[in-house]
């Protein structure tokens, strides 16, 4: 009779455990990245597209004061990395090394909290959020999104290769506002073709 009372418990319990909400697979916003490993900071305007696992990156990049401007473009599904220098209009094609973050709920996330931030019962003044943790591939998530409409707030990684990286979002817009966002600048589709006639040596 105890095992029952118990069993019956623990399954009152999980299925009281929030189960991780459903995030934009679209969007667009702003962001804040700090990569403490490397000691520098970007400032991104990024769409972000889950459902076909790409992303456009316009960010200036800080590093201990000198600045520099970039535009990515990460196909994941294609493997490539197409990195435009903004000010030299250098184009640089690369493979990816490392497997797509999620921005929002990871799928396989656990519940790990609800609180409030900002000034608790003052009405317009504070936002509900719920927070998400997930292993990826040799990488930890945690992450902040709004409630209920799962909208990521922050996120953080780690992992033994890149160390402990942090973004905040901001102003973020549901859907993608021109899908020609994901087409690669001129600059690196010229690139690409110059990397694919070169000799074998």
């Amino acid at each position: 009779m105890k095992l029952l009372i118990f069993v019956c418990l623990v399954v009152s319990a999980n299925a009281q455990a929030p189960k991780p909400c459903n995030s934009p697979p679209q969007w667009e916003s702003r962001e804040l990245r700090t990569d403490y490993e490397q000691k520098y900071q970007e400032y991104r305007r990024i769409s972000y597209d889950e459902t076909n696992k790409r992303e456009r990156q316009i960010a200036e990049v800080d590093i201990g004061g000198d600045k520099a401007s970039y535009d990515r473009l990460i196909l994941y599904n294609e493997n490539k990395n197409y990195t435009l220098n903004l000010k030299t209009r250098n184009c640089t094609v690369t493979t990816i090394n490392r497997p797509f973050h999620y921005r929002g709920v990871h799928p396989n996330a656990r519940f790990d909290g609800f609180f409030e931030l900002g000034a608790i019962g003052v009405p317009g003044e504070f936002v509900a959020v719920q927070a998400f943790s997930a292993n990826e591939t040799n990488d930890f998530y945690t992450g902040l999104v709004t409630y209920p409409s799962c909208y990521p707030v922050q996120n953080l990684h780690f992992s033994k290769t890149y160390g402990f990286e942090h973004s905040d979002y901001f102003d973020l817009h549901i859907g993608i506002t021109d899908l020609n966002v994901f087409v690669p600048p001129s600059e690196c589709s010229k690139a690409e073709q110059r990397q694919k006639i070169l000799p074998v040596v």
